[in-house]
């Protein structure tokens, strides 16, 4: 199974925060401001990622967007995508599922729902 998390987050110091609490678990992480960012470093990288975590409401490229994106993309496809975010609209939250999303993370989580959710993800795509 691929260890590395892409975390996409608009705010350097979340995704710092929470690169540094998947490496404490042993995952290797790439990070990314937006989007598209995101999208560019997954599809260089799609031999070594093994999921997308990202953040919904961003500049330039949203997480729905970002998900759309891969979904669309045979290459990358495959690769599980979760939010990580305060948005709760139901609404949205059907839409992502449908698109393909594995799971959606509200913010602040606790850890053990967290990993959980992320390992979960890993293991069934």
């Amino acid at each position: 199974m691929k260890k590395t998390i892409l975390v996409v987050d608009d705010f350097a110091s979340i995704r710092d925060f929470v690169c540094d609490t998947l490496q404490r678990k042993g995952y290797e992480t790439l990070g990314a401001a937006n989007g598209n960012d995101a999208y560019k470093v997954l599809t260089e990288k799609a031999n070594v990622v093994g999921l997308v975590l990202t953040d919904y409401n961003m500049p330039d490229c949203t997480g729905f967007e970002l998900l759309k994106k891969i979904k669309e993309n045979p290459l990358v496809t495959k690769v599980p995508v979760v939010f990580l975010t305060t948005e709760s609209n139901p609404e949205k939250m059907r839409s992502a599922k449908e698109a393909g999303l594995s799971a959606w993370i509200k913010k602040p989580y606790r850890s053990e729902t967290f990993f959980s959710q992320i390992e979960n993800a890993m293991r069934n795509g």
